[in-house]
C-alpha cells in the first residue's frame, strides 16, 4: 500500500527497518496460496492497517473511482471503515468495513467464521483495490492495505514491531468462543505434511517488504539455516 510513495516509504522504514525478525518462523511449511480454492477467505473480515496514512489513500481511491468499483460488482457502503478503540491507547483503529450474508463454497467456512467480507472483496475472492493497481499499470500491491498482502507475513506482535509468519501458536484473535484466525484460512495454516518453507512460498512477500525496509530478509533467514545445520 502506498509503497511508491516517498513519504509512506520513509515512515515504514522509521518503524520497521530495525524491527527483529522470528526466522525459525520462516521455515515452517505452508502452502502456495491459491485463490481458487479459498474464494478469499482470509478477507473473511475487515483490514486492519498498519500505517495511518492507508485508510486516508481507500477514501481518496473510492472518491476518484466510483465507476470502476461497481463495474466490480461492487455496491461500497457510505462508511467504508470500522472503528474500534483501543482502550490501552485510546487510539481510535480503523478497519475497511465488511458485508454480511457472503456465499462462500460449500464446506469452506469455518463454523465460527461469520458470513462476512471485506467491502473490496469480489466474489470470486479477488481483491479490488488489487485489480484497480494492476488496471492503473502500477504494482497489484500499490493499494492494497500492507495487512494484506503481507499475510500470512505479519509486522507486529503484542503491539510491538516484530517481523514474523502468522501462525496458531501466536494468533491473538482467540478465546473460548473463537479458537482463532490463522489457522482457519488457506495461506495461514502451517502444513503437517507437504508444503514448502514459507521462506519459499512467500518469496514474492518478503522480496518486495525487502526492498521497502532496505533490508535483506532472506539472506536473515538462510544464515540462519545454515548457521543451524
Amino acid at each position: 500500500m502506498l509503497s511508491l510513495e516517498k513519504t509512506f516509504r520513509e515512515q515504514l522504514l522509521e518503524k520497521y527497518r530495525v524491527a527483529p525478525i522470528d526466522i525459525p518462523s520462516f521455515h515452517r511449511n505452508y502452502k502456495v496460496c491459491a485463490k481458487g480454492e479459498c474464494a478469499g477467505l482470509c478477507c473473511n473480515g475487515g483490514a486492519g492497517f498498519y500505517m495511518d496514512e492507508e485508510p486516508e489513500t481507500i477514501r481518496r481511491l473510492v472518491d476518484e473511482n466510483k465507476e470502476f468499483f461497481a463495474a466490480q460488482g461492487l455496491s461500497l457502503p457510505e462508511k467504508i471503515f470500522d472503528e474500534e478503540l483501543d482502550e490501552d491507547t485510546g487510539k481510535i483503529l480503523l478497519s475497511t468495513n465488511i458485508r454480511e450474508n457472503v456465499s462462500y463454497p460449500p464446506g469452506l467456512l469455518p463454523p465460527h467464521f461469520p458470513a462476512t467480507a471485506c467491502i473490496f472483496k469480489r466474489d470470486d475472492g479477488a481483491c479490488t483495490l488489487q485489480t484497480l493497481g494492476v488496471e492503473q499499470g502500477k504494482h497489484g500491491w500499490s493499494y492494497k492495505p500492507l495487512a494484506c498482502w503481507l499475510f500470512p507475513l505479519e509486522l507486529e506482535r503484542d503491539g510491538k514491531p516484530f517481523i514474523s509468519v502468522a501462525h496458531a501458536s501466536t494468533d491473538e484473535y482467540t478465546d473460548d468462543e473463537y479458537p482463532g484466525f490463522t489457522a482457519f484460512t488457506k495461506c495461514g495454516a502451517e502444513c503437517a505434511s507437504g508444503g514448502k518453507p514459507a521462506y519459499e512460498v512467500l518469496a514474492g512477500e518478503i522480496t518486495e517488504l525487502s526492498r521497502l525496509l532496505d533490508r535483506d530478509l532472506l539472506s536473515e533467514i538462510m544464515n540462519f539455516k545454515e548457521s543451524a545445520a
